[in-house]
């Protein structure tokens, strides 16, 4: 029980000695003070009376006056037997003086072991007089606590939405949602089944959405209770509630005034007339306006026309008149109101203070409004579109598709604007879902109408020499690279550099071009940015994310994170927009999981496929990070459902390298389930869109699970075929990832062979190399190849090699890795077989003790014949001996089993006699 004042009811309640209490609960309309009192009930200790009543008004019944009396006359009663020890009385701000006096009288008689409970809303009580007319008196010793309900903490709001919606909402949801409603219990109770039914009717399938929220209505008890009081004030209070209505947004008193050309003297009266009937409130140091913004709806809702459209530019010019302008509402004012003049250069301020502020979105929907609004003319329509092709940057997806066809459409543009726009149209199709054969084309096609626009072209060549486009060889990459460095040559554009070099630094660094370091900003991050360099900060963060995204596929993991953390630091100190943020995350996933930073990560993963939930394409990373997760803890169903499911996009329209990666996913996967052919087929179809692809330093992701799929399905022609591909790869110094994937090919190839010692040498080579990168994951797994053939070769006693392989079953067992590890464990029991003495298990072979202790784990039949090498009806027989010689009736009792087998052999060991000379004290 958090709240002291619950510690102090509950205890009168629960002790009939101790003197009552008196528990006085105001709040306004719909902010759970009946809630408040069901939850008092449901408390209520067991054995004691509770009676909630109504406040009556003058015009009801009698029964709770009744109801009052007899309560009075029991409590004075000192035989009383059946007496409410809890009385709940609401709504007493309705009480005429009858009942108020019933109820003083109640509370100065009020007994031991007995609570009064008493609820009204402030906003209905004449502020002349107190609540029950006179002050309360009560007997000695009794607590009087007072306590104001108000709206919900945001976290109760989120939890109710969710509850109530049966779907995670985003934040930006949430905190709209709490903002339109004021964080009112009842409003939102109201209000939510309203988007439940924009989810059902198919408006928003995927969830609720802002624009959901933002079209909502005043739902009716709001609406015609605040109708109802606006209609009771004087026709004065009346203007000055529809002026605070139409603004929006918390008002000082001189601002009233002026918008309703009201004396200050007027204005101040009619003020205190709204706040006293609760139509407005006090937000703050002397500003004022509705609690809940969509009661304010409904009151402009129900405004005519004209004078709707009159309040509306009124608005605009007191808002001008602000120290700080808010230029954004400024604009949507003047938009209301049809307003023509102003509103442009207003749009652009508002753009720029949006942006300013990270709010992307409505920045976007401003401009787009505006551009479409055919009133504008000609010119001013221009500056509009200059100032989105500068902002565009920072817009989603689907804002900036809406905008650029809304500007390559206009008729009245100029021919160059209309040409950049077509130009960004194309390039929003490679960034940020994953580009495609016609986003290609289209870029081809823009690249060539450009002759004369030379910074143009040099941005539409640098979107096509980034190098993930899938299909498109690398020798095409590297022509635009370079046509787009002679076209860049021409112009001295800061921010048109930046853009260019962000595009180009992924290719020159997966090439290990020299030329990479000039592309990257330099500048230290606490430096001052310059006026030239802050209209750039989003391309060079760009750039840094990009040079993060390309280390990470060579294996140059130390690099990677250091490109992101700055890229990272750069995007948040400049508002870089959802494109830039959206990589961060997803660079961050695949680095973490590289480098063995599992914890958290799944949750991680999800978060950012359920936020990429209405573009699934864009959650794809993350998808696969999860496969792969998936597999190392043996759950392959769920890993094939990530990267097969209906929201996987097909290898061939993946980003390449994460291609090559989720396909390695699924020949490990076919590889675990013994499926050699699918295996074989998963790892050709790869390899051949690398091999068209060109760049095969992305080979080494898939290289070693590829040659060793090829030799299971009996194709070792095949397997030394990719070897020999990715051998090309390995000669450069930049890509260590790509050398530790040739040195563990070269040991699959000698395992194949034959010559375990070979093998062996050269899966300790790769596990090293791995190690060092860090890759602790893939280090363990050739820690584990090793020792395979150090068995093989008879060395099952080496020292080192069981000193590898413990620290694998270490590394694996703190990644989660659960599957890997259980197999490597049972591989460490054969290389390093119990001491002389009794068994582990007595009754066990070694065999069976093996297969127990994995079907303890938790694995299957078929997972643990995998692991062992050994047939899956071999695995059911020494299954069914286990359970028979353990009297274990399931694999449920196997682990209590086996610790009560590995207890009795510890208690029955016969304990060493103390050595020759020593003393019992000793």
């Amino acid at each position: 029980m958090s709240d002291p004042w619950k510690a102090v009811l509950h205890g009168s309640l629960a002790d009939p000695a101790r003197p009552g209490t008196v528990l006085l609960v105001e709040g306004p309309a719909g902010t759970g003070k009946s809630h408040l009192v069901a939850g008092l009930r449901r408390r209520h200790p067991a054995g004691s009376g509770c009676l909630t009543l109504t406040c009556p008004g003058p015009s009801d019944d009698d029964d709770a006056q009744h109801a009052l009396d007899a309560l009075t006359r029991a409590f004075g009663d000192p035989t009383r037997t059946a007496v409410p020890t809890l009385l709940v009385v609401e709504d007493v701000h309705r009480a005429d003086e009858r009942t108020r006096c019933r109820i003083r009288h109640l509370a100065r008689m009020l007994p031991n072991g007995c609570a009064l409970v008493l609820t009204w809303r402030p906003e209905n009580l004449p502020a002349d007089r107190p609540l029950l007319g006179e002050p309360l008196t009560c007997p000695p010793g009794t607590a009087v606590l007072r306590i104001r309900t108000g709206p919900l903490p945001a976290a109760a709001a989120r939890e109710l939405a969710e509850r109530t919606l049966g779907t995670r909402c985003p934040d930006d949801v949430i905190e709209r949602l709490y903002a339109v409603t004021g964080g009112v219990a009842q409003v939102l109770v109201d209000v939510l089944p309203v988007l439940a039914g924009t989810v059902l009717a198919g408006t928003a399938p995927d969830g609720p959405t802002v624009d959901a929220v933002e079209a909502l209505e005043a739902p009716p008890r709001l609406a015609e209770t605040v109708l109802r009081r606006l209609a009771h004030l004087p026709s004065d209070a009346r203007r000055l509630a529809h002026a605070a209505a139409v603004l929006g947004e918390p008002a000082s008193e001189a601002e009233l005034a002026a918008l309703t050309d009201l004396t200050a003297e007027t204005a101040r009266g009619m003020l205190l007339a709204a706040l006293t009937a609760a139509v407005l409130t006090d937000l703050g140091p002397r500003r004022y306006g509705f609690r809940v913004p969509l009661a304010a709806r409904a009151v402009t809702a129900s405004l005519p026309a004209p004078e709707r459209a009159d309040l509306h530019h009124r608005a605009a010019q007191v808002l001008r008149r602000r120290a700080d302008v808010p230029w954004p509402q400024v604009a949507g004012h003047l938009l209301a109101a049809g307003v023509r003049r102003g509103l442009v250069r207003a749009a652009e301020r508002a753009a720029e203070t949006h942006a300013a502020a990270g709010r992307h979105r409505e920045a976007a929907r401003l401009l787009q409004d505006l551009l479409a609004d055919r009133r504008i003319p000609g010119p001013a329509r221009a500056r509009l579109a200059t100032a989105a092709l500068r902002r565009i940057a920072g817009f989603t997806l689907q804002d900036a598709g809406a905008l650029l066809d809304t500007l390559t459409g206009a008729p009245l543009l100029p021919g160059p604007l209309r040409a950049q726009a077509r130009v960004l149209q194309g390039l929003s199709l490679c960034t940020p879902t994953t580009p495609d054969h016609d986003g290609w084309l289209h870029l081809e096609r823009a690249a060539r109408t450009l002759p004369d626009e030379p910074g143009l072209a040099a941005r539409v060549l640098a979107a096509m020499s980034m190098p993930h486009w899938p299909g498109i060889p690398l020798a095409e990459h590297r022509q635009c690279a370079e046509r787009a460095g002679a076209a860049l040559a021409g112009t001295t554009d800061p921010v048109l550099r930046a853009a260019v070099n962000a595009n180009l630094v992924g290719l020159l660094l997966t090439l290990g071009d020299p030329g990479a370091e000039q592309a990257l900003p330099a500048r230290p991050l606490g430096e001052d940015e310059g006026n030239g360099d802050a209209a750039s900060a989003g391309h060079r963060a760009r750039a840094l994310c990009n040079a993060a995204d390309a280390t990470l596929w060579l294996g140059r993991y130390h690099d990677s994170r250091a490109f992101l953390e700055r890229g990272a630091a750069l995007a948040g100190r400049h508002h870089a927009g959802p494109h830039v943020a959206h990589g961060i995350r997803s660079i961050r996933l695949l680095l973490d999981w590289a480098t063995g930073r599992w914890t958290g990560l799944a949750d991680r993963a999800a978060d950012l496929v359920a936020d990429t939930a209405r573009t699934p394409v864009l959650g794809h990373e993350a998808r696969t990070v999860l496969a792969a997760l998936c597999l190392a803890r043996g759950e392959w169903s769920q890993c094939r459902a990530w990267l097969a499911g209906g929201l996987a996009p097909h290898p061939d329209q993946q980003l390449a390298p994460v291609a090559a990666l989720s396909s390695t996913v699924l020949v490990r996967l076919a590889l675990a389930r013994g499926d050699h052919d699918d295996a074989r087929a998963h790892a050709t179809q790869a390899w051949g869109r690398l091999r068209s692809k060109g760049i095969w330093a992305w080979a080494a992701e898939l290289a070693p699970w590829a040659v060793t799929a090829a030799l299971s399905a009996g194709d070792p022609a095949t397997a030394r075929t990719m070897a020999r591909d990715l051998r090309t790869a390995t000669g450069a110094p930049h890509l260590p990832l790509a050398a530790a994937a040739r040195r563990w090919c070269r040991a699959t190839l000698a395992e194949h062979d034959g010559d375990l010692a070979r093998a062996a040498d050269g899966y300790r080579a790769a596990a090293d190399a791995y190690a060092a990168l860090p890759r602790p994951y893939m280090a363990a797994l050739a820690a584990e190849a090793a020792a395979r053939c150090a068995a093989g070769e008879g060395e099952g006693a080496d020292r080192d090699t069981v000193d590898r392989l413990t620290d694998a079953l270490l590394m694996l067992t703190g990644l989660g890795a659960t599957h890997d590890a259980a197999r490597v464990r049972s591989r460490l029991r054969a290389l390093a077989p119990p001491r002389r003495g009794r068994p582990a298990h007595p009754g066990l072979s070694p065999r069976e003790r093996e297969v127990a202790e994995l079907a303890a784990g938790g694995l299957t039949n078929r997972q643990i014949a995998i692991a062992l090498h050994l047939s899956t009806r071999t695995v059911e027989n020494h299954v069914a001996r286990v359970l028979r010689k353990l009297s274990a009736p399931s694999r449920r009792d196997l682990p209590a089993r086996l610790w009560r087998a590995s207890a009795d052999q510890a208690l029955s060991r016969p304990v060493d006699p103390p050595s020759t000379g020593s003393s019992p004290g000793r």
